[in-house]
């Protein structure tokens, strides 16, 4: 297979990293100026319509191996049964079955995959996946995926509100992940839409979601119709934040056949986020805490705030 038709991202240290030979995508990495390496993993074949953002998790190698992992099984998807969430449940299996794995191990993941006029995005975590509409009244940024999070589950409960999410110290926990547990079994989220003509899917880690805001990055979407100018200058807005954490983004274009009207979407998918495993997962290694108790930690914040 051609460069044009299949590129993964490199991923070494100091410098932003893009896929060469794409037409109607662009992708673009960096490890960020506070992370020794760069444990994010993309990879795209626009021939057969698949995209992945994975970001590992637990610190140095164990993160690469893990979200490698996630990589190398959708791309094994994509040259035989295209089941990505089946490729997904594999990583996951796999990396529970790694002896170099010691439960700290684990790899947020979000896949794009188009089926004709359709496109289905797949997620496990808080890497994200945006849809990016122009109109003629000003364009339209709406975050697709809902992130498998502590802090997302607070706001779910109208515990927190969302800029109070922004800041608080717990944002970093996630309550689901690829690996990174003793539970065989793994929740994969999924939505579903029709292109409309001009629209883009952005899939990012959340080295770029954390630091740079949505109306920023509506902003870069709407000022640069080139992906990969729009691509290299979110990363740039994610270093200027303060690159702290890995920085991964792919940016891909609705086809040129997209439909005029737009489809209904459809979920598999509830709104509060469901813990898949009996800890919750820190960036870099696991909470000692068991979501149950996170669970009684919300409860507590509720009964705080009515009574206090």
């Amino acid at each position: 297979m051609s460069e044009a038709k299949v590129r993964e991202v490199s991923r070494d240290s100091g410098t932003v990293k893009r896929a060469s030979g794409a037409r109607r995508s662009a992708s673009a990495t960096h490890p960020g100026y506070k992370r020794e390496q760069n444990e994010d993993a993309c990879w795209a074949d626009e021939q057969r319509g698949v995209w992945v953002v994975a970001d590992g998790l637990g610190g140095h190698q164990a993160g690469e191996i893990a979200s490698k992992t996630v990589v190398e099984e959708i791309q094994r998807s994509a040259g035989t049964d295209r089941h990505y969430e089946r490729a997904l449940q594999r990583a996951h299996a796999l990396l529970l079955g790694d002896e170099q794995n010691t439960a700290n191990m684990g790899s947020t993941a979000v896949v794009m995959a188009e089926d004709g006029a359709y496109f289905h995005i797949y997620w496990v975590g808080d890497s994200r996946a945006y849809l990016w509409t122009p109109g003629e009244d000003g364009s339209q940024l709406k975050q697709l995926t809902n992130d498998h999070s502590y802090v997302q589950m607070l706001v779910d409960s109208g515990a927190i509100d969302p800029l109070e999410a922004a800041s608080h110290p717990n944002r970093h926990v996630i309550t689901r992940c690829i690996g990174g547990s003793a539970n065989p079994n793994l929740e994969i989220d999924r939505v579903s839409a029709l292109w409309r003509p001009g629209q883009k899917l952005l899939l990012c880690s959340d080295g770029l979601s954390a630091e740079v805001e949505s109306e920023q990055i509506a902003r870069v979407l709407a000022a640069n119709s080139d992906n990969r100018r729009a691509a290299d200058l979110l990363v740039a807005a994610a270093l200027d934040a303060g690159g702290k954490d890995n920085i991964t983004v792919q940016l891909i274009s609705a086809p040129d056949k997209a439909p005029v009207t737009s489809g209904k979407w459809t979920f598999r998918t509830g709104r509060t986020p469901h813990p898949s495993a009996p800890g919750l997962k820190f960036r870099g290694k696991i909470l000692p805490v068991l979501s149950a108790l996170a669970l009684l930690g919300l409860l507590a914040t509720l009964v705080a705030r009515q009574f206090g």
